[in-house]
């Protein structure tokens, strides 16, 4: 894994405050960018946090810890992914109903 000398974007965060729209819109295109190459390659990530977002030495967005990863269709096939995995407090709402 590449090093990413500008940490987690988490810690960019707390220590710099709210972003200005202009730097918010800046990462969250990259963030989608990045998430659409994994997506067009079949996988699905299952814990975006902040703490999972890195920043190299030029700020540019690295999604790191693919260690809940998987196929987009499912192990089955199927398409649907039925274990419940990530930080809790990321979690959508609905997902701690079931």
């Amino acid at each position: 894994m590449e090093f990413c000398a500008g940490g987690e974007l988490f810690d960019f965060i707390a220590i710099s405050g709210a972003f200005k729209e202009s730097l918010a819109r800046y990462y969250f295109k990259q963030f989608m960018e990045g998430l659409d190459y994994c997506h067009s390659k079949g996988v699905t990530h299952r814990d975006l946090k902040p703490e999972n977002i890195l920043l190299d030495s030029n700020y540019i967005i690295k999604i790191a810890d693919f260690g809940f990863a998987a196929p987009i269709e499912g192990r089955d096939g199927k398409g649907y992914l039925k274990t419940k995995l990530g930080t809790m407090n990321y979690m959508a709402p609905e997902i701690h109903l079931k």
